[in-house]
């Protein structure tokens, strides 16, 4: 499963309340100051639950505010399930 950032500016407002840098976010984030950059740019939208966790932790705001579970990740996750009595197609 993947989250997805909801706004790169809506977390470098969080960050500059935090009063938190790229290089202190990263490592208390447990990722590089490079990828909060690309989460801040925008080329990168998405990461694992536990580093979003740790970002949201880190700019102290609750969970949830930052990121929300990635659209992709909700569809590779759906089972298709049959009607209950029907037959698989042949």
């Amino acid at each position: 499963m993947a989250m997805r950032l909801r706004d790169p500016r809506l977390l470098r407002a969080y960050m500059l309340l935090a009063g938190i840098n790229q290089a202190r976010l990263g490592r208390r984030a447990g990722c590089s100051r490079q990828f909060i950059h690309m989460l801040l740019t925008g080329e990168k939208r998405s990461c694992r639950p536990d580093v979003a966790e740790r970002i949201e932790e880190a700019v102290r705001v609750r969970s949830g505010t930052l990121f929300t579970v990635s659209e992709r990740a909700v569809e590779r996750n759906v089972t298709h399930v049959r009607p209950v009595g029907t037959r698989p197609p042949v």
